[in-house]
């Protein structure tokens, strides 16, 4: 049986614009189609790892204007069996996104964000859950030692190994743009049971005692690249939930952003169809 799994961060509003080019400096150009929709890393997380049989909560925050109210009814009518929203008197986070005609993306933050006040105080965690801070931020060691105590296991965000103060974690998974290049990972495995750390279409790479395993990226028709680093994450964190062994938890994540990068959604694909698209057979 798997564990429940909470996820902590950002959730937000994504303005998606599709392009022909990214634009010169000074030019006008016509976005070839634009639309909003549900984003931000951790919500797209959740709303993917809730389509499997994990029990998934998730923790966060939204203002208390039009787009909250969207975000908050977005998570109320997914399959997230357990929410912990707070509401800020700020705009809610939204962000711009430029995808180009080989569907690369930048991103743009166009609110003030808020993601370092975010707390666990009313997460009702018990023994055995999975925290994860997806964005690990120095403010939420308080809180890491808090759920620890709790008997929770907890996954942080690849910042985290920049964070001398962390004693200990089950997990640690991100990109590598999210750390110093020259960490030492032996010395990072002294602390951390598993290091998971990924390269976009280099791969990712599990670091543990036991060794290093590398997984390379699946074939895909990449329409949108958007959200593929999310859908890993709900893919490895399937695995990890599951008890499967280190090799298949990579190899879902990989499949699944797969999946990700061949539709135009910030929210990862349903679990039902990433298990169709590669003959998943477990979890």
């Amino acid at each position: 049986m798997s564990k429940r799994v909470w996820i902590h961060g950002p959730i937000a509003i994504d303005t998606v614009l599709y392009l022909p080019r990214f634009p010169e400096p000074g030019s006008f150009m016509q976005a070839v189609t634009a639309e909003d929709r549900t984003g931000g890393t951790s919500a797209n997380v959740a709303l993917g790892l809730a389509t499997t049989d994990i029990e998934t909560g998730f923790i966060g925050y939204v203002g208390k204007d039009d787009n909250g109210k969207k975000l908050k009814q977005a998570i109320a009518h997914s399959r997230i069996a357990h929410s912990v929203i707070y509401e800020i008197d700020e705009p809610t986070s939204h962000v711009l996104i430029l995808v180009d005609d080989k569907s690369e993306r930048t991103i743009i933050g166009m609110t003030r964000s808020h993601l370092r006040s975010l707390r666990i105080g009313e997460a009702p965690l018990k023994s055995g859950d999975i925290l994860v801070f997806v964005l690990w931020r120095e403010e939420f060691l308080e809180d890491l030692i808090a759920a620890q105590k709790l008997g929770c296991i907890c996954v942080l965000g690849a910042a985290a190994l920049a964070d001398p103060r962390i004693e200990s974690a089950e997990l640690i998974i991100g990109s590598h743009s999210d750390f110093s290049a020259d960490v030492d990972m032996a010395a990072q495995l002294r602390r951390f049971d598993r290091v998971v750390i990924t390269k976009g279409m280099e791969g990712a790479t599990e670091y543990s005692k036991k060794g290093a395993i590398f997984q390379g990226v699946f074939p895909a028709r990449a329409v949108d690249a958007t959200g593929a680093g999310d859908s890993f994450l709900a893919g490895y964190l399937t695995g990890f939930a599951s008890g499967l062994a280190s090799e298949e938890s990579l190899a879902i994540g990989a499949q699944w952003a797969a999946s990700a990068v061949e539709v135009s959604s910030s929210i990862p694909p349903a679990w039902k169809d990433v298990k169709e698209r590669w003959s998943i057979l477990k979890p």
